[in-house]
């Protein structure tokens, strides 16, 4: 059979084209979702492997977390452990405060002219009383203990005159500040030189 074409040539020409655009937009927008899912599968995955991922370190974290209290526990015993042996060195140096402070005491005095008859030492402070010879032997007595490198802020409290067994001897009372911590080097050469002379 034979067909005849009795449509004009323009009309099937119009019809050809808009069957063409029909098709082009119908290409491209399957062109677009297949790019759409494309894209979507990409990120898809993208965000499935940061989820793994984050799984991980959140593990790893609890992991961490447990080494952490770990530390924490171990610092919190070494502090412990350091504040017990500061307070038992601080002990010690209690123990040997008296004993040195008397001993610089005795190495301070002038053999033979002077003589304590009461020492009194609370905290830091120490009062001391005793008798010499003359005024020139407390004030030497005072020189020493000034030079002296635990002994500071010497002050002679009073002085008299007192008849013992015929003799006229001096009595005095000093006041003194006792620190187991050292002075200056000043102090320390000015104790080496008066030692000297």
């Amino acid at each position: 059979m034979i067909r005849i074409n009795l449509l004009p040539v323009r009309e099937w020409k119009k019809r050809e084209s808009v069957r063409k655009q029909i098709s082009i937009f119908i290409l491209s927008l399957a062109l677009l979702l297949v790019g759409l899912l494309a894209i979507g599968s990409t990120i898809q995955g993208k965000v499935m492997m940061q989820r793994q991922e984050l799984k991980e370190l959140r593990a790893e974290k609890k992991k961490l977390a447990y080494v952490n209290k770990k530390i924490k526990a171990v610092k919190q015993k070494t502090k412990e452990v350091e504040n017990k042996f500061s307070s038992i060195e601080k002990l010690q140096q209690g123990r040997t405060f008296a004993v040195q402070a008397l001993d610089e005491i005795v190495t301070s005095l002038p053999l033979n002219r002077l003589w304590l008859t009461s020492l009194k030492l609370s905290g830091g402070r120490m009062e001391l009383s005793g008798i010499a010879l003359d005024n020139h032997t407390v004030a030497l007595f005072m020189r020493r203990l000034d030079a002296s490198a635990i002994c500071s802020n010497v002050k002679l409290k009073s002085s008299r005159l007192k008849a013992i067994q015929g003799h006229n001897l001096m009595q005095f009372d000093l006041s003194l500040k006792i620190s187991l911590q050292k002075k200056n080097k000043t102090g320390e050469k000015n104790k080496k030189s008066k030692a000297k002379s």
